[in-house]
């Protein structure tokens, strides 16, 4: 089963990703891709783009400096739809580091087939928040996994 499989089933009928029921699901996701990651020949700094590209967004969502929105202390609904673009944003960055890649090129191009699923599934800002938190597992199980 591939990793966008296995994202779809972990997502179950949920609308967004704040709604999946089970969360352990996603973290069994994220270790699974962190291990083969790791065992593909990926380096760490293929992946890092995936960690510091969400965090980065989270924290231009919070400020107001996304595309599009400017506003010093953005409401819900701003911070809402600055998680939408940030999301589709995030693939660009992926898909960039994939046409790049020269070890672990199959196995990026999964990691950005996965994404490209999770980020379709961002609707506010708390899912946002989620596809962070799982950016942060999949980089910590590729680093315990062994990966430099």
């Amino acid at each position: 089963m591939s990793w966008t499989q296995e994202f779809k089933t972990a997502r179950g009928d949920a609308a967004t990703l704040s709604d999946i029921g089970d969360f352990n699901q996603l973290v069994s996701l994220a270790e699974t891709v962190g291990r083969e990651l790791q065992g593909g020949g990926v380096s760490s700094r293929q992946i890092r783009v995936l960690l510091s590209e969400t965090t980065a967004g989270v924290s231009r969502i919070r400020r107001g400096r996304t595309l599009g929105i400017d506003a010093a202390s953005p409401d819900r609904a701003q911070q809402d739809r600055a998680a939408q673009r940030e999301a589709a944003l995030l693939n660009i960055s992926l898909v960039y580091s994939a046409g790049r890649a020269k070890s672990g090129e199959a196995y990026i191009r999964q990691l950005t087939d996965l994404m490209g699923e999770v980020t379709g599934n961002v609707r506010t800002f708390e899912d946002f928040k989620v596809l962070r938190k799982f950016s942060e597992a999949v980089m910590a199980y590729f680093k315990f996994h062994g990966g430099k």
